[in-house]
């Protein structure tokens, strides 16, 4: 039997320190992963997954700036190097990794 995904959100407080939110997703295949909003003003990622669900996107109410395209192509960017590590392992661990 395999692993099922799961999601959990931690909370940490101590005194003297701000709050810390800490969200971890280790996604299976009820997973649900959407660009909402596309064609319009305000499109954001959504991610759903055991009950927890997070959104991303540029700030609402205002005009999208450089900094915000910026972000949004870091944050492809690095979905790509996560793309490309996780075909590597399943690659190397099916027994086709390249030579």
């Amino acid at each position: 039997m395999e692993n099922s995904g799961y999601t959990f959100t931690t909370i940490t407080g101590r005194p003297g320190e701000a709050m810390s939110v800490t969200t971890s997703f280790y996604l299976d295949e009820s997973a649900r992963i959407d660009l909402y909003g596309a064609g319009k003003d305000r499109p954001f990622l959504g991610i759903d997954h055991g009950g927890v669900s997070v959104n991303i996107g540029p700030r609402p109410n205002v005009a999208v700036t450089a900094q915000d395209v910026a972000l949004v192509r870091r944050l492809a960017d690095v979905s790509a190097a996560l793309l490309a590590e996780v075909e590597r392992i399943h690659a190397e661990q099916s027994g086709h990794a390249a030579a």
